[in-house]
Protein backbone atom coordinates (compact mmCIF):
# COMPACT_ATOMS: atom_id res chain seq x y z
CA UNK A 1 0.00 0.00 0.00
CA UNK A 2 1.62 3.69 -0.67
CA UNK A 3 2.47 6.02 1.94
CA UNK A 4 0.98 9.50 0.86
CA UNK A 5 3.58 12.46 0.98
CA UNK A 6 1.24 14.34 3.78
CA UNK A 7 1.18 11.38 5.95
CA UNK A 8 4.47 11.35 6.39
CA UNK A 9 4.67 14.73 7.31
CA UNK A 10 2.31 14.34 9.70
CA UNK A 11 3.49 11.03 11.37
CA UNK A 12 6.32 11.54 12.53
CA UNK A 13 6.84 7.41 13.81
CA UNK A 14 5.95 6.38 10.54
CA UNK A 15 8.45 8.91 8.46
CA UNK A 16 11.15 7.19 10.93
CA UNK A 17 10.81 3.80 9.78
CA UNK A 18 10.34 4.73 6.20
CA UNK A 19 14.02 6.39 6.73
CA UNK A 20 15.65 3.32 9.07
CA UNK A 21 14.24 0.59 5.89
CA UNK A 22 15.53 2.87 3.31
CA UNK A 23 18.94 3.52 5.08
CA UNK A 24 18.92 -0.36 5.75
CA UNK A 25 18.60 -0.83 1.45
CA UNK A 26 21.43 1.31 1.17
CA UNK A 27 23.53 0.06 3.41
CA UNK A 28 23.00 -4.03 2.10
CA UNK A 29 23.71 -2.48 -1.77
CA UNK A 30 26.98 -0.76 -0.32
CA UNK A 31 27.67 -4.27 1.03
CA UNK A 32 27.22 -6.33 -2.15
CA UNK A 33 29.27 -3.72 -4.30
CA UNK A 34 32.11 -3.62 -1.72
CA UNK A 35 32.29 -7.46 -1.92
CA UNK A 36 31.43 -7.60 -5.21
CA UNK A 37 34.62 -5.58 -5.96
CA UNK A 38 36.88 -7.24 -3.11
CA UNK A 39 36.28 -10.53 -5.32
CA UNK A 40 37.11 -8.86 -8.56
CA UNK A 41 40.43 -7.51 -6.74
CA UNK A 42 41.55 -10.64 -5.80
CA UNK A 43 40.17 -12.43 -9.04
CA UNK A 44 42.77 -9.06 -10.79
CA UNK A 45 45.69 -10.01 -8.43
CA UNK A 46 45.95 -13.51 -9.00
CA UNK A 47 46.80 -15.52 -12.04
CA UNK A 48 46.60 -19.06 -12.31
CA UNK A 49 50.11 -20.33 -12.58
CA UNK A 50 52.57 -23.31 -12.33
CA UNK A 51 53.40 -24.35 -8.82
CA UNK A 52 57.16 -25.31 -10.86
CA UNK A 53 57.99 -23.09 -13.47
CA UNK A 54 60.23 -24.62 -15.98
CA UNK A 55 59.90 -27.87 -14.44
CA UNK A 56 58.76 -29.59 -17.33
CA UNK A 57 61.83 -29.25 -19.19
CA UNK A 58 64.11 -30.46 -16.41
CA UNK A 59 62.21 -33.84 -15.60
CA UNK A 60 64.77 -35.88 -17.38
CA UNK A 61 67.55 -34.23 -14.54
CA UNK A 62 65.18 -35.79 -11.40
CA UNK A 63 66.73 -38.71 -9.89
CA UNK A 64 64.79 -39.70 -7.22
CA UNK A 65 61.55 -38.94 -5.57
CA UNK A 66 60.74 -39.54 -1.88
CA UNK A 67 56.90 -39.55 -0.64
CA UNK A 68 56.37 -39.10 2.93
CA UNK A 69 53.09 -40.24 4.25
CA UNK A 70 51.24 -39.45 7.49
CA UNK A 71 50.88 -42.79 9.62
CA UNK A 72 48.96 -41.02 12.34
CA UNK A 73 50.37 -41.58 15.92
CA UNK A 74 53.37 -43.73 14.25
CA UNK A 75 55.90 -42.35 12.36
CA UNK A 76 55.72 -41.16 8.67
CA UNK A 77 56.78 -43.58 6.24
CA UNK A 78 58.69 -43.05 3.43
CA UNK A 79 58.91 -44.06 -0.42
CA UNK A 80 61.42 -43.71 -2.22
CA UNK A 81 61.91 -43.85 -6.12
CA UNK A 82 65.40 -44.34 -7.54
CA UNK A 83 66.51 -44.08 -11.21
CA UNK A 84 68.99 -46.81 -11.85
CA UNK A 85 71.80 -46.70 -14.08
CA UNK A 86 69.96 -48.47 -16.89
CA UNK A 87 67.38 -45.34 -16.46
CA UNK A 88 64.70 -47.63 -14.75
CA UNK A 89 62.73 -46.66 -11.75
CA UNK A 90 63.07 -48.85 -8.81
CA UNK A 91 61.54 -48.90 -5.10
CA UNK A 92 64.30 -48.94 -2.77
CA UNK A 93 61.50 -50.02 0.28
CA UNK A 94 61.51 -53.31 -1.63
CA UNK A 95 65.03 -53.84 -2.49
CA UNK A 96 65.35 -51.97 -5.93
CA UNK A 97 62.45 -53.89 -7.43
CA UNK A 98 60.96 -52.07 -10.64
CA UNK A 99 58.71 -49.40 -10.11
CA UNK A 100 55.85 -48.82 -12.47
CA UNK A 101 57.33 -46.75 -15.01
CA UNK A 102 54.08 -45.47 -16.21
CA UNK A 103 53.22 -44.82 -12.71
CA UNK A 104 56.07 -42.90 -12.12
CA UNK A 105 55.65 -40.92 -15.51
CA UNK A 106 52.74 -39.71 -14.31
CA UNK A 107 54.24 -38.45 -10.93
CA UNK A 108 56.60 -36.25 -12.84
CA UNK A 109 54.40 -34.84 -14.81
CA UNK A 110 51.58 -34.35 -13.14
CA UNK A 111 53.78 -31.99 -10.42
CA UNK A 112 54.93 -30.53 -13.54
CA UNK A 113 51.72 -29.51 -14.90
CA UNK A 114 50.37 -28.50 -11.41
CA UNK A 115 48.54 -25.22 -11.31
CA UNK A 116 48.03 -23.24 -8.66
CA UNK A 117 44.43 -22.11 -9.31
CA UNK A 118 43.41 -20.07 -6.63
CA UNK A 119 45.11 -19.07 -3.08
CA UNK A 120 43.85 -20.15 0.32
CA UNK A 121 44.32 -19.76 3.72
CA UNK A 122 47.80 -18.28 5.16
CA UNK A 123 47.26 -19.08 8.71
CA UNK A 124 48.45 -22.27 9.97
CA UNK A 125 45.76 -22.88 12.55
CA UNK A 126 43.96 -23.59 9.34
CA UNK A 127 46.07 -26.10 7.80
CA UNK A 128 44.60 -29.01 9.17
CA UNK A 129 41.41 -28.37 7.94
CA UNK A 130 43.01 -28.29 4.44
CA UNK A 131 44.92 -31.81 5.32
CA UNK A 132 47.57 -29.56 4.67
CA UNK A 133 49.65 -30.47 8.09
CA UNK A 134 53.08 -31.81 7.77
CA UNK A 135 53.21 -35.99 8.69
CA UNK A 136 55.65 -35.13 11.39
CA UNK A 137 53.31 -32.97 13.28
CA UNK A 138 50.76 -35.45 12.74
CA UNK A 139 49.28 -34.38 9.69
CA UNK A 140 47.17 -35.68 6.93
CA UNK A 141 49.41 -34.34 4.14
CA UNK A 142 51.95 -36.30 2.07
CA UNK A 143 55.06 -34.61 1.63
CA UNK A 144 56.58 -35.10 -2.15
CA UNK A 145 60.04 -34.13 -3.07
CA UNK A 146 62.00 -34.14 -6.22
CA UNK A 147 65.70 -34.43 -6.03
CA UNK A 148 68.06 -34.26 -9.13
CA UNK A 149 71.24 -36.82 -10.11
CA UNK A 150 73.19 -34.44 -7.71
CA UNK A 151 71.05 -34.97 -4.57
CA UNK A 152 69.78 -31.14 -4.36
CA UNK A 153 65.78 -30.78 -3.95
CA UNK A 154 64.25 -29.48 -6.43
CA UNK A 155 60.50 -29.83 -5.39
CA UNK A 156 59.12 -30.03 -2.15
CA UNK A 157 55.28 -29.93 -2.04
CA UNK A 158 52.86 -31.29 0.56
CA UNK A 159 49.61 -32.41 -0.87
CA UNK A 160 46.48 -32.19 1.39
CA UNK A 161 42.38 -32.62 0.72
CA UNK A 162 40.62 -33.14 -2.27
CA UNK A 163 37.82 -31.01 -2.73
CA UNK A 164 34.11 -32.17 -2.70
CA UNK A 165 34.10 -31.04 -6.40
CA UNK A 166 37.41 -32.99 -7.51
CA UNK A 167 36.90 -32.07 -11.22
CA UNK A 168 37.07 -28.67 -12.62
CA UNK A 169 35.46 -27.56 -16.03
CA UNK A 170 38.71 -28.83 -18.00
CA UNK A 171 38.04 -32.04 -16.23
CA UNK A 172 40.80 -31.54 -14.36
CA UNK A 173 41.33 -32.85 -10.37
CA UNK A 174 41.60 -30.20 -8.15
CA UNK A 175 43.53 -30.45 -4.64
CA UNK A 176 44.55 -28.21 -1.70
CA UNK A 177 48.67 -27.65 -1.95
CA UNK A 178 51.54 -25.53 -0.55
CA UNK A 179 54.92 -25.46 -1.00
CA UNK A 180 56.99 -27.27 1.91
CA UNK A 181 58.28 -24.62 4.64
CA UNK A 182 55.75 -21.63 3.39
CA UNK A 183 52.37 -21.07 4.94
CA UNK A 184 50.46 -19.61 1.83
CA UNK A 185 47.90 -22.69 0.49
CA UNK A 186 46.25 -22.98 -2.30
CA UNK A 187 43.55 -25.17 -4.48
CA UNK A 188 45.58 -26.50 -7.35
CA UNK A 189 44.49 -28.28 -10.30
CA UNK A 190 46.59 -30.91 -11.71
CA UNK A 191 46.87 -35.08 -11.73
CA UNK A 192 49.33 -36.76 -10.08
CA UNK A 193 49.38 -40.34 -8.25
CA UNK A 194 49.64 -40.36 -4.41
CA UNK A 195 50.05 -43.94 -4.30
CA UNK A 196 49.80 -44.76 -0.12
CA UNK A 197 52.14 -48.03 0.04
CA UNK A 198 55.17 -48.65 -1.58
CA UNK A 199 53.74 -52.31 -3.30
CA UNK A 200 51.70 -49.54 -4.62
CA UNK A 201 54.45 -48.52 -7.01
CA UNK A 202 55.82 -52.20 -7.81
CA UNK A 203 55.89 -52.94 -11.25
CA UNK A 204 52.55 -55.40 -11.81
CA UNK A 205 53.92 -57.73 -15.20
CA UNK A 206 56.07 -60.15 -14.26
CA UNK A 207 54.96 -63.54 -15.54
CA UNK A 208 52.82 -61.85 -18.72
CA UNK A 209 50.84 -65.20 -19.10
CA UNK A 210 47.72 -65.36 -21.13
CA UNK A 211 44.78 -67.44 -21.22
CA UNK A 212 45.71 -68.98 -24.31
CA UNK A 213 49.19 -69.95 -23.29
CA UNK A 214 48.02 -72.32 -20.56
CA UNK A 215 48.46 -75.76 -21.89
CA UNK A 216 48.38 -78.10 -18.63
CA UNK A 217 48.30 -77.23 -14.73
CA UNK A 218 48.86 -79.64 -12.09
CA UNK A 219 48.22 -78.30 -8.70
CA UNK A 220 50.01 -79.40 -5.49
CA UNK A 221 52.66 -81.47 -7.59
CA UNK A 222 54.84 -84.05 -5.69
CA UNK A 223 52.28 -84.54 -2.83
CA UNK A 224 49.99 -87.81 -2.68
CA UNK A 225 47.16 -86.14 -4.34
CA UNK A 226 47.36 -83.95 -7.19
CA UNK A 227 45.06 -82.74 -9.89
CA UNK A 228 46.03 -82.22 -13.22
CA UNK A 229 43.91 -79.97 -15.44
CA UNK A 230 44.15 -79.98 -19.11
CA UNK A 231 42.79 -78.93 -22.79
CA UNK A 232 44.47 -80.08 -26.03
CA UNK A 233 43.95 -76.87 -28.24
CA UNK A 234 43.98 -73.39 -27.35
CA UNK A 235 40.16 -73.88 -28.94
CA UNK A 236 39.41 -75.97 -26.34
CA UNK A 237 37.80 -73.09 -24.07
CA UNK A 238 36.79 -75.14 -21.02
CA UNK A 239 39.78 -77.32 -18.87
CA UNK A 240 39.18 -81.10 -17.64
CA UNK A 241 40.36 -82.89 -14.72
CA UNK A 242 42.40 -85.56 -16.01
CA UNK A 243 42.29 -87.76 -12.83
CA UNK A 244 38.60 -87.62 -11.33
CA UNK A 245 38.60 -90.19 -9.04
CA UNK A 246 35.06 -92.20 -9.77
CA UNK A 247 31.90 -91.81 -7.90
CA UNK A 248 32.64 -87.92 -8.35
CA UNK A 249 31.88 -85.23 -10.92
CA UNK A 250 33.06 -81.49 -11.25
CA UNK A 251 31.92 -78.52 -9.72
CA UNK A 252 31.57 -76.87 -12.88
CA UNK A 253 33.77 -75.67 -15.84
CA UNK A 254 34.03 -71.86 -14.31
CA UNK A 255 35.24 -73.48 -10.64
CA UNK A 256 37.87 -75.78 -12.49
CA UNK A 257 38.69 -73.29 -15.15
CA UNK A 258 39.40 -70.93 -12.49
CA UNK A 259 41.87 -72.70 -10.52
CA UNK A 260 43.82 -73.50 -14.53
CA UNK A 261 43.70 -70.28 -15.29
CA UNK A 262 45.00 -68.28 -12.20
CA UNK A 263 48.08 -67.23 -13.39
CA UNK A 264 46.78 -65.53 -16.58
CA UNK A 265 47.07 -61.72 -16.37
CA UNK A 266 47.95 -62.34 -12.37
CA UNK A 267 49.34 -59.65 -10.06
CA UNK A 268 50.65 -59.89 -6.51
CA UNK A 269 50.24 -57.86 -3.46
CA UNK A 270 53.57 -57.34 -2.79
CA UNK A 271 57.53 -58.48 -3.80
CA UNK A 272 60.87 -59.47 -1.38
CA UNK A 273 64.06 -61.07 -1.99
CA UNK A 274 63.36 -64.63 -2.02
CA UNK A 275 65.69 -65.26 0.67
CA UNK A 276 63.10 -63.55 3.24
CA UNK A 277 61.32 -66.94 3.14
CA UNK A 278 62.04 -70.83 3.83
CA UNK A 279 60.53 -72.88 1.01
CA UNK A 280 61.14 -76.67 2.40
CA UNK A 281 60.93 -79.06 0.01
CA UNK A 282 57.41 -80.12 1.09
CA UNK A 283 56.50 -76.83 0.38
CA UNK A 284 53.30 -76.93 -2.07
CA UNK A 285 54.14 -76.58 -5.92
CA UNK A 286 51.72 -75.98 -9.20
CA UNK A 287 53.26 -76.63 -12.86
CA UNK A 288 51.76 -74.30 -15.29
CA UNK A 289 52.83 -75.73 -18.83
CA UNK A 290 52.06 -73.55 -21.89
CA UNK A 291 51.64 -74.85 -25.26
CA UNK A 292 54.79 -73.18 -26.43
CA UNK A 293 57.13 -75.39 -23.96
CA UNK A 294 57.27 -73.01 -21.32
CA UNK A 295 56.97 -74.73 -17.45
CA UNK A 296 56.34 -72.36 -14.93
CA UNK A 297 56.94 -73.94 -11.62
CA UNK A 298 55.23 -72.02 -8.24
CA UNK A 299 56.60 -73.21 -4.64
CA UNK A 300 53.95 -71.43 -2.72
CA UNK A 301 54.73 -71.02 1.39
CA UNK A 302 52.60 -69.03 4.24
CA UNK A 303 53.86 -65.84 6.55
CA UNK A 304 51.99 -63.52 7.63
CA UNK A 305 48.71 -64.61 7.20
CA UNK A 306 49.28 -64.77 3.34
CA UNK A 307 50.90 -66.61 0.82
CA UNK A 308 53.89 -66.77 -0.98
CA UNK A 309 55.29 -67.80 -3.98
CA UNK A 310 59.02 -68.22 -5.36
CA UNK A 311 58.84 -68.96 -9.02
CA UNK A 312 60.71 -70.69 -11.71
CA UNK A 313 60.53 -71.09 -15.46
CA UNK A 314 62.01 -73.69 -18.25
CA UNK A 315 62.44 -74.59 -21.25
CA UNK A 316 64.68 -75.83 -23.74
CA UNK A 317 67.60 -74.50 -24.51
CA UNK A 318 67.78 -72.25 -27.79
CA UNK A 319 63.99 -72.63 -28.87
CA UNK A 320 61.52 -69.84 -27.90
CA UNK A 321 60.46 -71.35 -24.75
CA UNK A 322 63.79 -71.16 -23.66
CA UNK A 323 63.98 -67.99 -24.46
CA UNK A 324 61.03 -67.09 -22.53
CA UNK A 325 62.05 -68.92 -19.49
CA UNK A 326 65.52 -66.85 -19.19
CA UNK A 327 63.57 -63.61 -19.64
CA UNK A 328 61.08 -64.70 -17.45
CA UNK A 329 63.65 -66.13 -14.55
CA UNK A 330 65.98 -63.26 -14.80
CA UNK A 331 62.90 -60.98 -13.73
CA UNK A 332 61.27 -63.15 -11.00
CA UNK A 333 63.84 -65.23 -9.78
CA UNK A 334 65.24 -62.97 -7.13
CA UNK A 335 61.86 -62.42 -5.85
CA UNK A 336 59.63 -63.78 -3.56
CA UNK A 337 55.61 -62.57 -4.23
CA UNK A 338 52.73 -61.98 -1.98
CA UNK A 339 50.06 -63.87 -3.62
CA UNK A 340 46.19 -61.90 -4.53
CA UNK A 341 43.65 -63.72 -2.45
CA UNK A 342 41.89 -64.87 -5.25
CA UNK A 343 45.19 -66.31 -7.12
CA UNK A 344 46.50 -67.97 -3.61
CA UNK A 345 42.81 -69.74 -3.25
CA UNK A 346 42.47 -70.61 -6.69
CA UNK A 347 46.16 -72.07 -6.84
CA UNK A 348 45.10 -74.34 -3.78
CA UNK A 349 42.62 -75.64 -4.74
CA UNK A 350 42.21 -79.66 -3.78
CA UNK A 351 40.35 -82.52 -5.70
CA UNK A 352 37.58 -81.93 -2.93
CA UNK A 353 37.19 -78.69 -3.63
CA UNK A 354 36.86 -78.86 -7.18
CA UNK A 355 34.46 -82.18 -7.52
CA UNK A 356 31.47 -83.61 -5.66
CA UNK A 357 30.39 -87.22 -5.24
CA UNK A 358 28.08 -87.84 -8.18
CA UNK A 359 25.23 -86.61 -10.16
CA UNK A 360 25.23 -83.46 -12.22
CA UNK A 361 27.59 -80.29 -11.81
CA UNK A 362 26.13 -77.66 -8.96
Amino acid sequence: MAISLGALRNNKPLRNLVLLGALTAVTVVASVVAVSVQEQGVKVQFVPEQMYPGLETKLDQVGKIVYTLPRGMRDPEKITLIRNAQNQWVVAERQNYPADQELVRKALIGVSELQLYQPRTARKEWMRELGLLEPENLGKAVRVEFFDKDGKRVVALLAGKVPEQTVDARGQGMIYVRRDGEEQSYLARGRMPLANKAQDWLDQKFLEVKRDDIRRVTLWEGTDHPVYLSRNTVDQNDFAIENIPAGRSTRGAPIVNGAATAVAGMTFDDAVPVASFDFPDTSPKDVIELFDGTKLTLTITGGGGALWAKIVAEGAAGTDAGKRADAINARVSPWAYKLTKDAGGQLTQSMDLLTHEGGLPE
